[in-house]
Parts: C-alpha cells; structure tokens; sequence
C-alpha cells in the first residue's frame, strides 16, 4: 500500500513538474517584455498545424493578421520551442539583404548531412559557409547567355506538350499538376543530364517504361507520411532522426547518381558543371532536378487554375500571344518573343503571390544581433529593443506577407497588372523566390520554362475548370511545399 501511495507521489510530482517546464517554456516572451500569442503545451501555436487542420503557412498568417501593431511577434513553435514572427516590412529587409543577414543567414531545416548525402548538397538547406560555396557552382548556369542556350531543350519539351495534348487531353478533364510534373520532368531531363525522360509520349505504353515518372511523380505529394515528415523537416530534428526522415529517399539517390554517371551530353547543366574543378555534380544533379521541376510543376498548375476562374485575364493573355505571334510569325518559343510575353510573365508572378511554392521562410539565428521596439509606436531607445538569442528562428511569412491588404490593395483577388510596372521584389514584399544573398539561383529558367508551357497551351486551347459547381482549391495541410489538397482538374477547348 505504502508502496502504491509512493508510486501515486512520484507520478503526480512528475506530471506537476512537466506542467510547470510547460508553463515556464510558455512564458519565454511574456518575461522578456514581448506580445504575442499565448501557446498550449508541446504543441505551442501550431496545434492546427501539428493535427492536420491547417498549413504551417496558414497558421503564421493567422498570426500575422491579428497582431497589426507589432514589428515582429513572439510565439512558439512546435515543442513549445520560442520564435518571432517578423511582420515589419524594413525589418524583413534587414534580415533578408541587410545589416541582419549574416547573423542569421542559415535556413532553419533540418537535413543531415550524413543521411542525405545529395539533399545537403542543395544551396537552400547547405548552412554556415557552404551554402555561398555551393550557390556559386549554381549561378553560372542562370545567367541570361546560358538561359538562351537552355531554350531549345524548353522548345523541344513544348513541341512534345503540344501533340501529348492533342491526342490524350483534349474533351477530358486532366489534373494540372500531373500535366505539369510531365512537362517540368521533360526539360530538366532534357537541359539537366541531356536525356528523354519520355514524360510526354503520345502513346500510353511508350511511357510505361519512363523511371523519371515512376520515381518522381509521387515524391512531392501529400501522402500518410507527409506531415511527421514535415514537422521533422521545418521543427524538430530529433524527430527527424527518429524517423530517419530523407529528403531525398536512399533509393532516389543512388538512381540519381547512376544518372549522373551515364549523362554525358555536351549541351547540359552537368556537363558545364563538370567543367567546374571540384564540383559535385551528384549533388548539384539532385538541387537542379528537385528544385527545377516540382516548382514550376506547381506554378503551372495553379497559373492555368487561375485562369480558368478569371476569364478577363485569360482574354488578355490570348490577345497578347496573337499581337507577339504577328511580330514572330506564329513562333512563340523564341528568345524574343518570350521576352515580349509581359503580361503572361505577369500572370505568373501574381500566381506566385497567391500560391507561393514555400509558404514561409524560416531563418535560425547564428549570431546574436539587436531588434527594434516591438511595437510601431514605442521609441527605439535601447531598454525597448530585443536582443535575439543564439539559436532563435526567424519566421518570414511569405504567404500573409503576399496577401496583405496594407501591401496590396484587394489581395484575394487576381490582378497580374500589379506586377506590369513595378519590380516584384520591391520592398521584400513578393517572397516567392526569397531576396538576398540566398533568392533562388533558377527563377530565370523557372519562369521560362513555365511561361513556354502556357504559351503551348494556350496558343491553342482556352483553358476551363473541369466542373463549374467543384468547390475552390484547398492548400494541402501535410505538406511543406504549396500543394493542392484534392488535384486541380481542368479542361481544355480548342480556341
């Protein structure tokens, strides 16, 4: 009895013990004079988040919305784990491409090195001085004179779209994004390792055997794994460790380095990369497959949702293909003429906003460094500022930022004009590529490969949602890059 009374003791104890740890974690900014939201145990704010109900993105915004008067906020990550949510338009600046940078450049995922050999080798999740390192092996292959030597293996995917179309979509409904995948597959392929991943056969058999399908397709997709596979990514890298989470599984990586092996053509990413001493092609393979396809997969899928929801954009844009193809003779897939596409360009970049590919960027402190008041209305003296800790994450949340109403003026609805005037990255207020130092090295080739595909497209066909009464696109909750949560089912007519 003595003894069950004890073991009764002991419990109570350890659960008052883990209340108050819970308790004390939960106060981190309420002792250090910071507002914010008041977080629940383990789960801190991102309860939504952490049960599947809403995107991480989602969450931060709902944050961002309801504290207006605050530069940065206060709250917790998962784990009850401490962080700020930086709301103030400078501040994102400063931390982006300013003063701030170097003390918190590294993003914070958690991708080891060890396990994920080829992943660690991509500049976005590379940390202390070896992401600047493995960037510069990258930025060569996107200057303007390399994009143009790129653009035949774009031509010559789009010539295969067209006729793939035609035979197999036309008077069906079909799922964007799968289109898309098979297109973005096809160029990277073709300008990355110099190889047909016959994505876009005309005939169904010719396809069964394409490995870049098979391995790729579902990569990305939400999935029964996909939402303790992003926690561990963006929150917890115990839990990564635990679950001995890859961002790139060990099977795809060594297809991927048997691909590197046996690509050999002259007029590829890899063999220009191979002219570099002491690159890793294996790893730069793997950041131009991953990053070149399943972004511009997306933003295709939702450009082409997009206009089938705003006819008057879609007008637009036909008009502007027939006035260029007049001045190219009917070629649309030249250099020129895509330079002339403004407003198609333009289409995209408001895609962007409201569907950006990472719904938040996430910085981890290096180096502690000193933030303004928190609030707008407090005098900067030094009692009033926050000294950022070591280890601290900085959230960037791109998806609230994009639709802010102080920053654009009726920001649910689609208007490609804002973007026919002004540059996108003005102000850090369009994160959909970052800003600084570590802005997506691809974005040139990324929206030409994806301005190419609507070109095809809708050089031809006026495109249409699949069943007018279908509820409105839902962002998948699971995954940590922008994903549809049902598909997004179209149908094209000839124009």
């Amino acid at each position: 009895m003595l003894l069950l009374l004890l073991l009764l003791l002991l419990v109570l104890l350890l659960a008052l013990a883990a209340r108050w740890r819970a308790s004390w974690s939960n106060s981190h900014w309420r002792r250090r004079g910071i507002c914010g939201p008041q977080g629940c145990p383990l789960l801190g704010n991102m309860a939504l988040f952490a049960l599947g109900q809403r995107s991480y993105g989602e969450v931060y915004a709902q944050i961002y919305r309801e504290h207006p008067g605050l530069r940065y906020v206060g709250f917790y990550r998962l784990f009850n784990e401490p962080a700020l949510l930086v709301r103030d338009e400078r501040l994102l600046r400063e931390v982006l491409v300013g003063s701030s940078f170097a003390c918190c450049a590294d993003n914070a995922v958690n991708v080891d090195a060890q396990r994920d050999v080829l992943a660690s080798c991509n500049p976005f999740i590379a940390s202390g001085d070896r992401w600047r390192k493995l960037r510069a092996d990258l930025v060569p292959l996107f200057t303007p004179s390399r994009l143009r030597q790129t653009l035949p293996h774009v031509a010559a995917a789009c010539q295969q779209l067209r006729p793939f179309v035609e035979r197999r979509l036309i008077r069906e409904r079909f799922e964007a994004k799968a289109l898309a995948t098979r297109y973005t597959l096809q160029v990277i392929a073709s300008a990355a390792f110099g190889l047909d991943a016959h994505c876009l056969c005309q005939d169904e058999q010719q396809e069964q055997g394409s490995e870049w399908l098979e391995w790729l397709v579902p990569l990305f997709q939400p999935s029964a794994w996909s939402l303790p596979e992003t926690i561990a990514l963006l929150h917890s890298s115990r839990l990564a460790s635990i679950l001995q989470h890859r961002y790139v599984p060990l099977s795809l990586q060594h297809w991927l380095c048997d691909l590197v092996r046996t690509s050999a053509s002259a007029n590829s990413f890899l063999r220009w990369l191979g002219e570099q001493q002491g690159s890793d092609l294996a790893g730069h393979a793997t950041t131009l497959l991953l990053e070149g396809y399943e972004t511009s997969a997306m933003l295709l899928a939702f450009a082409l949702y997009e206009l089938s929801l705003n006819e008057s954009v879609q007008r637009r844009v036909h008009a502007e293909l027939t006035e260029v193809a007049k001045r190219h003779g009917g070629l649309l897939l030249g250099h020129a003429a895509l330079a002339e596409l403004r407003y198609a360009e333009a289409t995209l970049l408001e895609t962007l906003r409201l569907h950006p590919a990472m719904q938040a960027l996430q910085k981890r402190c290096t180096k502690s460094f000193t933030l303004p008041a928190q609030r707008w209305d407090t005098d900067t003296e030094t009692d009033s500022s926050l000294q950022v800790a070591l280890g601290t994450v900085l959230v960037l949340p791109v998806q609230a930022i994009h639709l802010d109403p102080q920053l654009y003026a009726e920001p649910l609805k689609f208007q490609p004009e804002r973007f026919m005037d002004a540059s996108p990255g003005l102000g850090c207020r369009f994160l959909a590529f970052g800003a600084g130092p570590r802005m997506c090295p691809g974005m040139r080739l990324g929206l030409a490969q994806t301005k190419a595909a609507l070109v095809t497209l809708l050089q031809d066909y006026s495109v249409h949602l699949a069943d007018q009464r279908q509820p409105p696109v839902q962002v998948s909750p699971l995954t940590f890059l922008t994903a549809s949560k049902q598909g997004i089912w179209l149908q094209l007519r000839k124009r």
